[in-house]
């Protein structure tokens, strides 16, 4: 998988792999927006989801749901010709707005950097396996970025900072703990005479 697309009625989603990141797109007819996030960033493991409807609809949706009720009932005790507009006003907005509501509730998934930027995408779309499929390619290049960046042994460079990348790979769970020992094992015992050995 190269790109992930997304689409929920005009708003857009999609993702592109490049070699050291993705380039996330979000757009709709108003605004969009394209980031380049590295895979330095990404931390597949770290998703929440979260699910919003438009308070705007939903407050209109009870003001006129309110309205009608009062009104269908004959509490307000307005003259009958009022008294019809009103309900028939109150009840068609109370309907518009109430499926309004239903259709602005959106089912989010994000995905958070190390920055703290969040990756947002719809919920299952446009089916689980897919989201799912996406969700593990992602969480394979990024370890496999890391991997070949960090968990290389190099003679040429401090070992403080070797080690640092090691714990870093760990607390991410890229390497295993005995990936991570092996790993150590290694830059202990690096011949500091062979100048620029790679393991």
């Amino acid at each position: 998988m190269e790109e992930f697309k997304q689409k929920r009625f005009f708003n857009s989603k999609r993702v592109e792999f490049e070699s050291d990141g993705i380039t996330f797109y979000s757009g709709n007819f108003l605004n969009a927006k394209e980031i380049f996030i590295p895979f330095d960033e990404i931390i597949p493991d770290a998703i929440s989801r979260e699910t919003k409807t438009s308070r705007l609809f939903l407050w209109n949706a009870i003001v006129f749901g309110v309205i009608f009720g009062l009104s269908f009932f004959d509490i307000l005790q307005i003259p009958f010709g009022i008294y019809m507009v009103l309900v028939f006003f109150s009840g068609f907005l109370f309907v518009i707005f109430l499926l309004l509501t239903i259709l602005s509730r959106k089912c989010l998934l994000y995905i958070t950097t190390l920055s703290g930027y969040l990756i947002d995408f719809y919920d299952k779309n446009p089916s689980k396996q897919a989201l799912d499929e996406f969700l593990k390619t992602l969480k394979i290049k990024t370890f496999a970025y890391l991997k070949k960046k960090y968990a290389v042994i190099d003679i040429d460079l401090p070992i403080e900072k070797q080690i640092e990348n090691l714990n870093f790979l760990k607390e991410r769970n890229v390497i295993t703990e005995n990936e991570y020992k092996s790993l150590k094992e290694k830059l202990k015992n690096i011949n500091i005479d062979v100048k620029g050995f790679k393991f």
